[in-house]
């Protein structure tokens, strides 16, 4: 076991865009773009079922999916932005919006349904996320 005392974490840049909180608000927003756009373009390559298709190179000749990876490395960035300042376990929670931002995402673009049992689980991880936030803004009044 070690006895070590945790790291400080460095102070993040001045400016509303660089909070570490509104980085992983972003992170989780483009992640879920990304799913969204990787979704249409997988779609749209549905009809070319060619010998490539198995490896997903097929998607790769789609507007959409390129799209959706680079929202995924533009998702990357904040991600490892916010790391620089956030402890992981919280910034880990918090990209659970994750889960709320891809099915109402889902259901707003792909016209996908949002059953009562996804519905309800969608409210959970909001509680979870609110509770966590809570828990850490009081954690922050004492620093």
């Amino acid at each position: 076991m070690h006895d070590q005392l945790p790291v400080a974490l460095p102070k993040p840049a001045p400016g509303l865009f660089w909070n570490p909180y509104l980085q992983i608000f972003l992170t989780v927003l483009l992640t879920a773009a990304a799913q969204i756009l990787l979704k249409v373009g997988a779609e749209g390559s549905a009809a070319n079922d060619s010998a490539w298709s198995w490896l997903g190179l097929a998607e790769l000749a789609s507007g959409w999916t390129w799209l959706g990876i680079l929202a995924f490395v533009a998702s990357f960035g904040g991600w490892l932005y916010a790391l620089r300042f956030l402890p992981l376990g919280l910034a880990f929670a918090l990209t659970n919006g994750v889960h709320i931002f891809v099915p109402l995402g889902s259901w707003l673009f792909l016209h996908e349904h949002i059953g009562p049992l996804r519905g309800g689980g969608i409210l959970i991880i909001i509680v979870g996320i609110v509770l966590l936030a809570q828990s850490v803004a009081k954690v922050e009044e004492k620093v």
